[in-house]
């Protein structure tokens, strides 16, 4: 049987977990601090529930889920003559939709230690279960991940749906050598690699820069100082495209747990404009960093500080050529009000 402990602020749960959770976390996010960074930035009118399960033997977390409470604006969605009328009826101020997903949606559900996953699963349910009962809640809506994480509403609504969602997961070190990995792809791919980086260094004569921190990027580098202090602070190492002393965008490489490194682009040529270094060469750099690590075992890439999600699964085969795999999250919503049908 597993214990739950509830937190309203990742800043609540004590020090000594953070350890097991950054093992837990390990593939979702590069450090317990990540995490901590998305919570902090949140709409300040969002109320958040964290729950860490423990197995009955052991005083580390073994599981991890999250719920978000948002207040539905039901001034708007209930008709004037109502609140006029019934103007002692001011429930609809007090409805709330409540968002269950861990960090941005991308884990699914929840995330458990393998051994405790039917227990974990039977938990989350009865978490479920006990919140549908609450009158306040008019909306509710799951991100969890296809065949892995079923459960089930007892609410029964006239507004539903569901969609699928496609969550591009790591490329893991098969390969001694970047020069390996490259000649395991198919002729094609390869070939279209090569050319790439031909072009890059011999036309355009572009250089490459690795800088071991944000704070030590040259003086040209356009990120904001706040942007920098950021990085700082979680340990980013700064890989850069470089031309004339002008900074052409960066990726920035963050270490996570037992050899997950996580690296995000951050192009910084004009949108709109023909494009010096492309979209698959930032891809390209993270992974020839990526082989150069020996501690290296998996190699995430992100967006916006989250994994790339696609709504279609033909936008994920230029990832899928160049190794990575993917994962399919299925978004669920439904609602008690007739007229509020998406999720805020």
């Amino acid at each position: 049987m597993l214990i739950v402990q509830k937190f309203h602020s990742l800043h609540e749960i004590d020090s000594e977990f953070v350890p097991s959770l950054e093992l837990l976390l390990q593939e979702e996010f590069p450090s317990f601090s990540t995490l901590v960074e998305k919570h902090d930035s949140a709409p300040k009118d969002e109320a958040f529930t964290y729950f860490l399960f423990f197995g009955p033997t052991q005083n580390t977390p073994v599981g991890f889920a999250q719920l978000c409470l948002h207040p539905i604006p039901g001034k708007k969605l209930v008709s004037r003559w109502k609140r006029i009328f019934k103007f002692w009826d001011k429930d609809y101020l007090k409805w709330k939709q409540v968002t269950w997903k861990v960090g941005d949606g991308n884990p699914g559900l929840f995330v458990f230690d393998p051994r405790f996953a039917r227990s974990g699963r039977e938990k989350i349910q009865e978490i479920i279960k006990d919140y549908e009962t609450r009158k306040d809640l008019k909306a509710e809506e799951f991100y969890h991940i296809k065949g892995l994480q079923d459960f089930s509403s007892s609410w029964q609504t006239d507004t539903s749906w569901a969609k699928e969602r496609f969550i591009l997961e790591p490329l893991s070190k098969s390969s001694k050598s970047y020069q390996d990995y490259l000649a395991g792809l198919s002729p094609e791919t390869g070939k279209f690699i090569k050319a790439s980086w031909k072009n890059l260094h011999q036309k355009t004569q572009i250089e490459l820069g690795d800088y071991p921190s944000a704070k030590e990027t040259p003086q040209t580098f356009p990120v904001d100082e706040n942007l920098i202090n950021l990085w700082d602070k979680l340990g980013a190492e700064i890989l850069t495209f470089e031309k004339d002393l002008k900074v052409l965008g960066c990726l920035v490489c963050l270490k996570g747990k037992n050899g997950n490194v996580f690296f995000e682009p951050y192009p910084f040529e004009p949108e709109g404009s023909e494009q010096i270094v492309s979209d698959e060469l930032y891809t390209q750099y993270a992974l020839l960093k990526f082989f150069e690590m020996p501690e290296a075992r998996k190699c995430h890439m992100l967006k916006f500080g989250t994994k790339l999600v696609f709504d279609e699964k033909e936008d994920l085969k230029f990832f899928q050529e160049q190794g990575f795999q993917f994962k399919t999250v299925i978004q669920s919503f439904s609602s008690k009000i007739p007229n509020f049908t998406m999720p805020l």
